[in-house]
């Protein structure tokens, strides 16, 4: 990767446009999570006084809080120990990782041993602050986002954090999509789902589908009765982003 130079400013502005870019999409979505689409949303409804409380935000403030503390050194016992003492969340794979961290299993076996949800998407939504700390180097910020990622997640789910973390660590001095796309693509194993559909989606946007066609592709061959399901909801990801016209 060439060498960039990126000022404070465009630092600065980069993770305040990341920032309310969550805080917007998770106010704007999570009413409806979990419904089946696709969904014609055009504006909030009612209109919020404020961003409204999530797991997206609050497990990426915890982190945030930790590596404070921690400093650039910090590792997934860390975040493990900053679980027990802050995060109390019970659901899938969040509950499960939980219940192995208070049984005394460590991450990374906490995010695998007897959990099975540990290929959602719960890692994956938290990615961004690795980035933030880690800009323009995706390697490190994929690094710091397997150390998070496993103490409640081990494979698609891990794997999505870290396709995310990486790309959008690039992103703050690379703007070119799909050297952004093929350098997240990069991190994975290439025969993993997620890989997979991310694949069926860039080729069906090439091949002239439109979006609804991809969606239902990416259905068809690399979707899951959970809803959470990493690879289909990272693949419905790129699609809002290949198919966005702003």
């Amino acid at each position: 990767m060439a060498v960039h130079t990126l000022s404070l400013e465009t630092y600065r502005r980069k993770v305040l446009g990341c920032w309310l870019g969550k805080n917007v999409g998770g106010t704007l979505g999570q009413p409806h999570e979990g419904k089946p689409g696709p969904l014609s949303l055009t504006f909030y409804d009612p209109v919020p006084d404020g961003a409204i409380a999530n797991d997206d935000l609050d497990l990426q403030l915890v982190w945030l809080a930790k590596l404070r503390e921690v400093g650039p050194m910090i590792t997934e016992r860390d975040l493990g120990q900053a679980w027990r003492d802050s995060l109390t969340y019970p659901w899938d794979e969040y509950g499960l990782g939980k219940a192995n961290l208070f049984l005394g299993i460590e991450p990374p076996v906490s995010g695998q041993h007897n959990n099975w949800f540990s290929d959602s998407m719960g890692a994956p939504i938290r990615s961004e602050i690795w980035a933030c700390a880690a800009p323009g180097c995706p390697d490190l910020a994929a690094a710091l986002a397997y150390q998070d990622g496993c103490v409640d997640h081990g494979g698609e789910g891990l794997f999505g954090e870290i396709f995310f973390a990486a790309m959008e660590a690039a992103a703050f001095v690379i703007e070119d999509r799909e050297t952004l796309l093929d350098l997240g693509l990069s991190f994975l194993p290439p025969d993993c789902r997620t890989a997979k559909a991310i694949r069926i989606c860039r080729e069906r946007h090439a091949a002239g589908d439109d979006w609804l066609q991809c969606r239902q592709v990416i259905l068809d061959q690399a979707g899951h009765v959970n809803f959470t399901d990493a690879p289909q909801n990272i693949a419905f990801s790129v699609l809002g982003w290949l198919y966005g016209e702003d």
